[in-house]
């Protein structure tokens, strides 16, 4: 099921209603939704047909002569000269493509990219010359899931030639809001466990029932011998890096909550200039980030340098399955999900609970619906307690948020400490937005209707 992506499906709108034609390039992290976004803005745009004036081809991982053999043997093509160069081969393909086509506009997408860029240089120069040079106007569109190729690899390689590329589209995970429409069966609360074990990937979704529990998705689709989930962790970074066994030691001791340089350091016995060196490969794939103290507060009780996983699925697979697997081997997915997920589950869902009330912030300050305009945000980690969303209008009035999934009830102790940790962080409690899974007490209820300054937020009204 498709849904979202208004904002991405405009933008390929107004691309392709342009004069002319152009190359685009759309990327984001694998399963993000890429392929599914194209094929629906080919259905929503009038006289846009499979085999028309819409050509879709997959890029494998080969040879330059084996991509051409590939992709004219798809098209129900020969190569005219298998002498020819990759140039010329790849501007046949582009002329065939073109002859095929009956409409008023092709549009022509090559999945991963990458895997023929890396292989050949002559795939760009074919591109470039074809959308000068056809006779009808295209919009050739350059799919890739490799974060990093884009933004790092790809100018260097190309030269001169990304002068060709009329846009970038980063396709970003999808939003808290979107689970929920996706899984319309599910309450919130339920939404949110399935986000925060799977994050905003639709390709993981698909796999999850709404009929069914989060512990008995979590043991049919992760923890079940050749369930769809169960390698995709190591996957995930087997796909773009090499020496698996050196970053997933690091991702293993940051699920385990050891984030911080000295601690990994410790813990691995790598030195701290290798592990450096790790966790910028990783930070440039985003598969990791570094945190810091918000810079308007203070950095006296601060954790400062604090790294941690970013892909949802990605820390919970090294957080629960990559440090036990010869149990999982022994045990019934039951067994092991009693014995090793169950007891943590709500320390892992805190975290994950964070990020969706700051989507709900966001979203509010979108639509001018909080106490401030804030054109800033962040967090600030101390060392006896974390805001977990800090946002800051021009004036630096602010608004200070507190999210809780793991205890049932908050009351005016849970305030009262959340306090303290702004009194160390220097910051002026102008608004606070406290968060809870669970419930409010009757008497910080009560508190609240006499403080102006404090707003209270259960999980039914995200």
């Amino acid at each position: 099921m498709f849904v979202g992506r208004k904002k991405e499906l405009n933008y390929l709108s107004d691309c392709f209603h342009k004069e002319g034609s152009q190359i685009l390039v759309v990327y984001g992290h694998k399963g993000v939704g890429k392929t599914s976004l194209l094929f629906r803005f080919a259905e929503n745009t009038e006289k846009l047909t499979v085999g028309s004036n819409f050509h879709y081809y997959a890029a494998r991982a080969c040879s330059e002569k084996e991509q051409l053999l590939l992709w004219n043997y798809e098209l129900g093509t020969e190569i005219q000269n298998d002498d020819r160069d990759g140039q010329a081969g790849f501007a046949q393909i582009f002329e065939t493509i073109g002859a095929q086509s009956n409409g008023d506009k092709l549009l022509l997408v090559v999945d991963e990219f990458q895997n023929i860029v890396k292989y050949s240089k002559g795939f760009m120069e074919a591109a470039t010359q074809y959308v000068k040079t056809a006779q009808k106007p295209c919009m050739i569109v350059l799919l890739s899931s490799s974060n990093s190729f884009v933004e790092t690899d790809l100018v260097p390689r190309i030269g001169g030639l990304a002068l060709g590329i009329g846009g970038f589209l980063k396709v970003p995970e999808m939003g808290f809001m979107d689970c929920v429409n996706y899984f319309k069966d599910c309450n919130t609360r339920q939404c949110m466990e399935i986000f925060s074990v799977l994050g905003g990937i639709p390709a993981y979704w698909e796999c999850f029932y709404a009929s069914k529990g989060l512990k008995e998705n979590i043991q049919n689709v992760i923890l079940k011998n050749g369930a769809p989930l169960r390698e995709e962790g190591e996957l995930i970074v087997a796909r773009d890096l090499r020496e698996l066994n050196v970053y997933s030691a690091i991702l293993h001791c940051l699920a385990q909550g050891y984030n911080k340089l000295n601690d990994l350091h410790i813990r691995t016995g790598f030195s701290r200039a290798k592990i450096s060196v790790y966790l910028k490969n990783l930070m440039e794939r985003e598969l990791v980030e570094k945190v810091f103290p918000y810079e308007n507060a203070s950095t006296i009780n601060a954790k400062k340098g604090v790294y941690r996983i970013t892909l949802r699925y990605l820390e919970f697979y090294y957080r629960f399955v990559f440090g036990r697997m010869s149990w999982l081997e022994r045990m019934t997915p039951e067994e092991y999900f009693e014995q090793v997920i169950a007891g943590s589950m709500k320390t892992f869902h805190q975290s994950n609970f964070r990020k969706v009330c700051g989507e709900y912030l966001e979203l509010m300050n979108q639509r001018n619906m909080l106490p401030i305009r804030a054109t800033q945000s962040g967090e600030w980690q101390g060392k006896n307690g974390t805001i977990d969303l800090i946002m800051q209008d021009a004036d630096e009035n602010n608004i200070l948020s507190f999210c809780d999934w793991e205890h049932e009830e908050i009351g005016l102790a849970d305030l009262e400490k959340d306090l303290k940790v702004v009194e160390d962080a220097k910051l002026s409690p102008d608004h606070v937005y406290l968060f809870t899974a669970g419930h409010f007490s009757e008497e910080l209820k009560a508190a609240a209707r006499n403080m102006d300054y404090l707003e209270l937020v259960d999980i039914d009204t995200l």
